[in-house]
This record gives C-alpha cells, sequence and structure tokens, in this order.
C-alpha cells in the first residue's frame, strides 16, 4: 500500500506529523510505503531538507498536478492508496492509526513496486524567460474556494515581476499592513481566501493595504488598544545585503522551520510581521521606519534570549513591553 503524505515547507504541523508517519513506516517497513509531495520547488525543498532530516521518501508535485487531482484544501493532508491506485482512506495524517493499517493490510495483499506506480521524473531547473501571467494591471486577485480550516498564514511568492500572496483576507491584511493577525478584525462571511498579485514596484505594490480595500470596497477604521507588545529599536542597522541566501527565481521568500526562520530578499517590516504571526504577539518599532530596501534574513524566534541576541546582531533592539497599538477593523461599503 501506498500512502501520499500532503505537507509544505511553511506548515508546522506537517514537519511534526512527519515523524509519526516516520514510525508508521518503521513498523510495516515490507509492504507499506510513504511518499511526501509537496508543490513547492526543488531547491526550496532542499534548502528545508539540510535542516530537518527525514526518513520519508520526499518529492515535489509536477505543477501541482496531484494536488488539484486530489482537491488538497488544507495540510497537513494524507491519502491511502492500494496496489490499484484506489482509495483506501483520507484524512489528517495524525488520523492514520496503526490497526487501520493492518487491517487494511489484510485486506489488500497485491502488491505493485515504486516506480510502477509513481510517476516519478528528475527535477532539472528552468529559467523563466518572459512573464506567463500577462496581466496588464499592477494589481488583481483572484477569490479560491478552499477548506473552510484551511488556515495556515500566507504564502509569498516573488514570480515572473509580480508578488503574489495567497491567503484569508485577514492574513493578506495582517501582511500589507505589517500588522499581527489578531490586530486584523473583518467578519467571518468576509475572511475568504484569496490569490493576489501586485506588479513589483507599482503603486499597487507600494500601497497594498489600498490596494485590496478599494478593489473588495473595504472600510477601514482603527481603535487604539493596549496590551503585551515586542517593541523593534533600529538605531544602527547592520543588515545583511541580498547575497547571502539566493533560492533562485518563481521561489518563496521565507522558509520557516521549528525554531527559526529564514528569508531571501524581504524588508525590515516583512520580517517584522513574519516574526508577528510565529510568536502571536503585535509587533511595533520604536521610531517610525520607513526603510523598505531588501535583505536576507536568518532568525531564530522560538526562545526569546536567543532571538534577542540575533537580531542585535542586525542592529536591531527588541524589547517586551505592556503599551497601545492599533487595531484595524474592516467592514463593506
Amino acid at each position: 500500500m501506498y500512502f501520499v503524505d500532503f505537507w509544505a515547507t511553511w506548515c508546522g504541523p506537517c514537519i511534526h506529523v512527519s515523524k509519526y508517519l516516520e514510525s508508521l513506516q518503521q513498523q510495516f517497513p515490507k509492504n507499506f510505503y510513504i511518499l511526501s509531495l509537496t508543490q513547492e520547488s526543488a531547491e526550496v525543498v532542499n534548502k528545508f531538507m539540510v535542516k530537518h532530516n527525514t526518513g520519508l521518501a520526499v518529492a515535489t508535485d509536477y505543477e501541482g498536478e496531484t494536488f488539484a487531482l486530489n482537491n488538497i484544501a488544507s495540510l497537513p493532508y494524507g491519502i491511502l492508496f492500494n496496489a490499484d491506485g484506489q482509495k483506501l482512506w483520507e484524512g489528517h495524517a495524525a488520523d492514520l492509526k496503526a490497526y487501520k493499517i493492518g487491517g487494511f493490510l489484510a485486506r489488500n495483499q497485491k502488491t505493485i513496486a515504486v516506480d510502477d506506480f509513481f510517476k516519478l521524473e528528475e527535477y532539472k531547473q528552468e529559467v523563466a524567460i518572459e512573464n506567463p501571467i500577462k496581466r496588464r494591471k499592477d494589481f488583481d486577485y483572484l477569490e479560491m474556494e478552499v477548506d473552510h480550516s484551511l488556515n495556515s498564514g500566507i504564502q509569498a511568492v516573488n514570480r515572473n515581476g509580480y508578488l503574489e500572496i495567497e491567503g484569508r483576507l485577514q492574513d493578506i491584511m495582517a501582511y500589507a499592513l505589517h500588522s499581527n493577525k489578531a490586530q486584523i478584525k473583518i467578519s467571518k462571511e468576509d475572511n475568504k481566501y484569496y490569490k493576489m498579485y501586485f506588479e513589483e514596484g507599482s503603486k499597487a505594490f507600494e500601497n497594498k493595504e489600498n490596494s485590496i480595500s478599494r478593489a473588495l470596497k473595504l472600510r477601514r477604521k482603527e481603535y487604539e488598544k493596549e496590551g503585551d507588545v515586542l517593541v523593534l529599536n533600529i538605531d544602527d542597522a547592520k543588515f545583511w545585503d541580498t547575497n547571502q541566501i539566493d533560492w533562485g527565481i518563481n521561489n518563496p521568500k521565507y522558509l520557516i522551520g521549528d525554531s527559526d526562520i529564514q528569508a531571501d530578499n524581504a524588508s525590515v517590516t516583512d520580517i517584522a510581521y513574519q516574526l508577528s504571526f510565529l510568536l502571536e504577539t503585535p509587533i511595533i518599532f520604536d521610531k517610525k521606519f520607513k526603510n523598505e530596501e531588501l535583505h536576507d534574513w536568518q532568525i531564530h524566534y522560538k526562545y526569546f534570549e536567543f532571538m534577542s541576541s540575533n537580531l542585535g546582531e542586525y542592529g536591531i533592539k527588541v524589547e517586551k513591553k505592556v503599551t497601545t497599538y492599533l487595531e484595524y477593523v474592516y467592514n463593506k461599503r
């Protein structure tokens, strides 16, 4: 039998469940095979694998065909197949128990070689020559039908002259405002899942929140709240340039592990948003910081002391404080 584990490098629960799946494969080494499948590029996966060892076979899904064919809308997710390609079970990968596998094996004893079951091809890196999107607008968006439970932050990719952002509206607005998700208040019916495109260097790119609000006919009100925040102070910046990390074209900007985050060509405010998302805490700057130049980053975030020391290497001082911060409330016009 074959189990396809649908995952992504940015999906924290996927990383944890992979260890569980490894233990299942060890219990049934002869007739139970697991393939971990991701839609991300080979470059991103290889970078991830350097820091995260796994005992599972890993592959990238050609143009997302297998994800689309099986309507994968939430991660982690898995599907169990018999040798004839029939679905025996599907659901959250952590819900596949050893006793269920044993029962399926007893009723499905036919076997087939890995190479005959999966269509595997060697990955060859491609270089994009022209923009396949061919969009005339500097901003465009697409509403997507996904599982209502899917809520895993955003995915951001620079592709062919556009920044592509995918996620729920609340998360996208948090990214656009460099704020924490909890600071964004949007009704459940308006918090839909979108894929948005911003032409790099355009007015829409420079003012993402305004472009989104106008297109979706949203009105914003701001309120002050008081609570726990992280305050960043940048007096003597010692940022990396953009030559420290290079994941190539058309790849995600961020690689998030269990304890650190790496970024290829991201601004200070972009990194502040990602840290705010991971730490589930609003982040504000002690002084207005307008520098949107791009840099490469590698920052520990799991333990505050390590994060503070790490940020200090970039000339960023971080403090825990109880102070006021803004909350943004959106309603349809």
